[in-house]
């Protein structure tokens, strides 16, 4: 069992405390906040609500100081949202050591990001950061010390930055996530994640009923015509992977809607019934939510910016970006998460694939960090 930081308190934060110190994993947690501190110490612990059952239980540290975290921990784990990874960045770079891996839940290239980040800084970089293409798990707070988990990711794909650490990454990674999937590198697990796909049609297209109050994008807001425009945001996906030649496993959509095909896809066979029996995620909605400031703005302008790259045409995803632009009242393309703000835009297809490879040991790295 390992010694592990789990950083944040938020829906993921609060669930992967619990269940990894169910798993029997000595976990501290941090949050940058002492409320939710406060309220798990006067409960005795988070009660986690999953599997069929309610267990409560406490992790062996909990606290806001960051340092107490995560120095001595084997596994740094950041269930945060892609927009946190700047801040956390800077407040990890003076931390970290070179025998510790950071796993991103999900990432979003967040990998790299907050890898060339804390170089550009001075800071100092672990052995590898890992990032998912999901969540390990759909759950949400029903409560200040209550998480409650509707289903578990049975097919986790997990890429690595630098890609030729992946398996010593991996096998240190399986003991808290047994349904990792191995993905070529980061740019693979990234451009798996489903989020960037089935949000921002759910959002946009359920603008009225969101604007109303509480209201279930992923039961009530899924019809047939925004199923159409997530069937083609998901199109452009794989092609984009293809330009790339990342290899299937593609974790369509399909696979979530289309109970024949969802042994396929990342959570198996009943998770949407489960999703839509839980309720966890009829909740209140606006531009603020990470469905929009993460898939939107970090995720789509990966997915846009990666298909420039290959020559892909992306018609659905610059669409979107271009009203979700008009919404948030910025140009969103070519920025987020875009290759060329992330200091790659100069670089030829090949030199990214070595850079995604080799990290910080590549030739290339200052040329990178510099960019």
């Amino acid at each position: 069992m390992a010694i592990v930081a789990v950083l944040g308190a938020s829906n993921g934060g609060l669930t992967a405390a619990a269940d990894l110190t169910r798993g029997g994993h000595t976990v501290r947690w941090w949050s940058r906040r002492s409320e939710p501190l406060s309220a798990v110490r006067a409960a005795g612990g988070i009660a986690l609500v999953a599997d069929g059952e309610r267990r409560v239980v406490a992790p062996a540290l909990a606290t806001d100081d960051l340092a107490a975290a995560v120095t001595g921990a084997e596994i740094v784990v950041a269930p945060l949202p892609a927009t946190s990874h700047d801040d956390l960045a800077a407040r990890l770079g003076p931390l970290l050591t070179d025998q510790q891996v950071v796993l991103l839940t999900p990432g979003t290239l967040g990998t790299y990001a907050m890898a060339r980040s804390i170089a550009r800084a001075g800071g100092r970089l672990p052995f590898a950061f890992a990032e998912t293409a999901t969540l390990p798990y759909l759950t949400r707070k029903r409560a200040a010390a209550e998480a409650r988990v509707a289903v578990r990711a049975t097919n986790l794909p997990v890429g690595v930055f630098p890609a030729n650490r992946r398996e010593a990454t991996l096998a240190r990674l399986r003991p808290l996530y047994p349904a990792i999937r191995p993905c070529v590198d980061a740019l693979d697990a990234a451009l798996a994640n489903a989020g960037p796909v089935i949000h921002p049609p759910l959002v946009l297209l359920n603008a009225g009923a969101i604007d109303g109050g509480r209201f279930d994008v992923h039961v009530a807001g899924t019809t047939p015509t925004i199923r159409r425009l997530i069937d083609a945001l998901d199109a452009e996906r794989v092609a984009v992977r293809a330009g790339w030649d990342y290899p299937a496993p593609h974790y369509e959509l399909a696979t979530y809607y289309d109970e024949a095909r969802a042994a396929e896809g990342f959570y198996g066979a009943g998770a949407r019934a489960l999703v839509a029996e839980s309720g966890i995620f009829d909740e209140a909605l606006d531009l603020d939510h990470r469905y929009v400031t993460e898939d939107v703005v970090l995720g789509l302008a990966l997915f846009e910016s990666a298909a420039r790259t290959v020559n892909v045409d992306t018609p659905a995803i610059s669409g979107l970006l271009q009203v979700f632009g008009v919404l948030l009242g910025r140009r969103l393309g070519g920025d987020g998460r875009a290759l060329e703000r992330l200091g790659l835009g100069d670089f030829a297809l090949r030199e990214i694939r070595a850079l995604l490879r080799e990290g910080w040991t590549s030739p290339d790295w200052v040329r990178a960090i510099r960019a």
